[in-house]
Order: C-alpha cells, then sequence, then structure tokens
C-alpha cells in the first residue's frame, strides 16, 4: 500500500495508480514520476518537493517511484496517452490528462502554473 509522505501519496501499486488517475471528483490531481537511480529526477525532485509544500489544499499530490513501484508505473502512458517518460509531471483531472512536462522543463514555476489549468 501506498504511503503518505506530508501531503504527497507515495504510489506503490496498480490498483492505487489506477485509484488516482480515474478520479472523477473535478479535482486538480498532480502525479510526478521519478527514478532514485536518475540524476534528473533528483535534480528535479528538488521543484516538486518546493511545489508540494505550498501547493493548497485539494489539489490531490503523488508519487511513483518507476523502479520500485514498476506494476504500478508500467500501465500510465496506456491509460492516459501520454509517452512514458521520467522524470515526468502529469496534470490530472477528472481522469484526463490536461498537461504534462518532463526533464529538466519540471520546474516550480511550471508546477504554479497547472495550478490554473
Amino acid at each position: 500500500m501506498g504511503c503518505e509522505m506530508g501531503n504527497v501519496l507515495e504510489i506503490a501499486t496498480e490498483v492505487e495508480m489506477k485509484a488516482f488517475l480515474d478520479d472523477n471528483s473535478g479535482t486538480l490531481g498532480i502525479l510526478f514520476k521519478y527514478s532514485p537511480t536518475c540524476g534528473i529526477s533528483l535534480t528535479v525532485e528538488e521543484n516538486w518537493k518546493a511545489f508540494a509544500e505550498i501547493s493548497p489544499d485539494g489539489v490531490r499530490l503523488a508519487q511513483v517511484d518507476v523502479l520500485g513501484a514498476r506494476s504500478a508505473a508500467r500501465g500510465i502512458s496506456q491509460w492516459i496517452g501520454v509517452l512514458h517518460q521520467f522524470p515526468q509531471a502529469l496534470v490530472l483531472r477528472d481522469g484526463r490528462c490536461i498537461r504534462h512536462t518532463s526533464h529538466y522543463s519540471i520546474t516550480r514555476q511550471w508546477l504554479e502554473g497547472s495550478l490554473s489549468t
């Protein structure tokens, strides 16, 4: 089962991933995909953490380690129709990806801009 890290859910299973992706409550969700062995992931993770600390209540935040939770991460691109990359940030609403970026484009400014989508 995934564990809560502050206000960020660490997704560990396919069931948790599908539940996060399929949320139809109208609330904004942001998913951060990363690898703990990837230098780029480690660099942009600082942006993710800084954003998570200031994100408003009501925004669902989750992250998935693409190596540690392979089964959960494996189907994301098929479920939402976005090419698999990591690190990657996906902005979701009502089960659809409405915005995404990857690698060094995952900045705190990009993440904050996602709040108005």
